[in-house]
C-alpha cells in the first residue's frame, strides 16, 4: 500500500497567522513554493523563516511536511519533534494533530512500525481536524499489516470502513488482510463491497480477479474482465482500465491501442502501462522512454513499481549505473509495496555486473527480510558457487 501524505496545504488550515517580518515573509513563501510542488526549493525559506523566529509551530509543521515528501524521513521526524506543544487549547492541539501525523508518516519511511501505530494513536486521541482521521487511521494499517499484526490490521480496517464507508483503499486492504488470514469468501465480500459502495472503483474489480485467480475460480476472474472491457471509453482513466483488461486477457494489441488513445486524451497514467507492454515485449529502450516521461509528468505521486521497472529495463540495456539510480531512488520513498522488488532488482543488478560478494551480502539482507522467497534462495545458492 502506498501512504498517503499529508498535503502540505493543510499545515495552515486550521492557523491564525499572526506575526509579520522577515521570518512570516519567509514561511509565506516555502508555503507557496510547497503547495505548488517545488519542496526542495521551499526547504530554505522554512529554515529562514524556523531561524527568525523559532517559536512558531507551524513553521516546523511546513518544513516538516516538506521533508517528508522528499523521503527525508530521519531529519522530517526530528524536525516535527521539536515544535510539540505540551499546553492544551485549540490551537495547540490541532498544531500536535498534525505534528504526531507527519511524524507517524516519516516513522513509516524509516521502517520504525511501532513508532508510526504510537503517533497515529496520540494523533487520533486529538479530537480536532477529525478530516484527517481517515488518512491517519490508513497509514496505522499499513504498519499493522507490515508488523504483521493482521487481527489488529483486520479490526482497523472494518473500524475506517464504518467511519468512512467511502474511503475505498481500506476496502482494499482489509480484501488482502483477509486473503492473509486464509479468508478467501472474506475477501471477496470486502472487493464485492467496495464496488456495490463504488461502481467506478475499477482497482476493487481487478482485486476480485486476482482474488479469484487466486483461488482457481476462472470462469469468474473471465467474468470480471468481460465486465471491465464493456465499461464507458468516455475518459481517459477508463480507456486505461479497458487496457489492463485487455492485457490480462492475454490480448496486448488490443490493450496498447486503448492506452494509446488515453495518451491522446493525455492520460499520464498510460505511460506507466505503455512502457509494461515494451517491457514485457523486451523493448527496453522504448519502455525506458515511457517510464521516464510518466515519472517526470507524475512526479512524487508516481507508481514506486516504476523504478523497479525502469531498473529491469536499464539492467537489460547494460546501463547499470542508470539502474543502480533507479533502485536508490524507489528505495528513498520508503515503505511501500515496490520495497521487495526493488531489493531483489538490487541483487539481479550487482549479479548482473559479477559483482558476487555484494549479490551475496544482498541477496543474504534480502532473505532475512522475506525468508519465504524460495527463488531467491536459489539465486543465493548461485551466488556462492560463482564466488568460490
Amino acid at each position: 500500500m502506498r501512504i498517503k501524505k499529508l498535503a502540505i496545504l493543510a499545515a495552515c488550515a486550521g492557523i491564525v497567522l499572526i506575526g509579520c517580518g522577515k521570518a512570516q515573509d519567509a514561511y509565506e513563501k516555502g508555503m507557496k513554493l510547497a503547495q505548488e510542488g517545488k519542496y526542495e526549493e521551499s526547504l530554505k525559506s522554512f529554515q529562514t523563516a524556523i531561524q527568525e523566529n523559532q517559536d512558531r509551530t507551524e513553521y516546523y509543521i511546513g518544513y516538516g511536511l516538506a521533508l517528508n515528501h522528499l523521503s527525508r524521513y530521519a531529519e522530517a521526524e526530528t524536525e516535527l519533534k521539536k515544535a510539540l506543544q505540551g499546553t492544551k487549547n485549540k490551537i495547540s492541539e490541532e498544531n500536535n494533530k498534525q505534528l504526531y501525523y507527519g511524524m507517524a508518516m516519516a516513522a513509516y519511511g524509516l521502517g520504525e512500525y511501532e513508532s508510526v501505530v504510537k503517533y497515529c494513536d496520540k494523533a487520533l486521541d486529538i479530537a480536532y481536524f477529525e478530516e484527517l482521521d481517515p488518512d491517519i487511521q490508513y497509514t496505522k494499517i499499513g504498519a499493522l499489516e507490515l508488523k504483521g499484526d493482521w487481527k489488529k490490521a483486520e479490526k482497523a480496517e472494518k473500524e475506517l470502513i464504518r467511519s468512512d464507508e467511502k474511503y475505498m483503499e481500506a476496502y482494499m486492504e482489509l480484501a488482502k488482510t483477509e486473503r492473509r488470514l486464509g479468508r478467501n469468501d472474506e475477501a471477496e465480500k470486502a472487493y464485492q463491497e467496495a464496488i456495490s459502495v463504488n461502481e467506478g472503483y475499477y482497482e476493487a474489480y481487478f482485486g476480485l480477479y486476482e482474488q479469484y485467480r487466486f483461488e482457481g475460480k476462472t470462469e469468474k476472474a473471465n467474468e470480471i474482465l468481460e465486465q471491465l472491457v464493456t465499461i464507458p471509453s468516455n475518459k481517459a482513466k477508463n480507456l486505461v482500465v479497458i487496457g489492463r483488461a485487455y492485457y490480462c486477457q492475454g490480448n496486448a494489441a488490443k490493450a496498447r491501442e486503448y492506452w494509446k488513445m488515453a495518451q491522446d486524451a493525455n492520460s499520464k497514467e498510460c505511460l506507466y502501462y505503455l512502457g509494461l507492454a515494451d517491457l514485457t515485449e523486451k523493448s527496453y529502450q522504448e519502455a525506458v522512454q515511457y517510464f521516464e516521461e510518466y515519472v517526470d509528468k507524475v512526479k512524487e505521486d508516481c507508481e514506486v513499481m516504476v523504478y523497479e521497472k525502469l531498473a529491469q529495463a536499464y539492467t537489460a540495456l547494460f546501463e547499470y549505473e542508470k539502474a543502480q539510480a533507479a533502485i536508490t531512488k524507489g528505495l528513498s520513498y520508503g515503505t511501500t509495496d515496490a520495497v521487495q522488488s526493488l531489493k531483489k532488482s538490487q541483487v539481479i543488478l550487482y549479479e548482473k555486473q559479477n559483482k558476487y560478494k555484494k549479490a551475496n551480502q544482498e541477496a543474504k539482507a534480502y532473505l532475512k527480510i522475506y525468508p519465504q522467497d524460495v527463488q531467491m534462495q536459489k539465486e543465493l545458492d548461485f551466488i556462492q558457487t560463482r564466488m568460490k
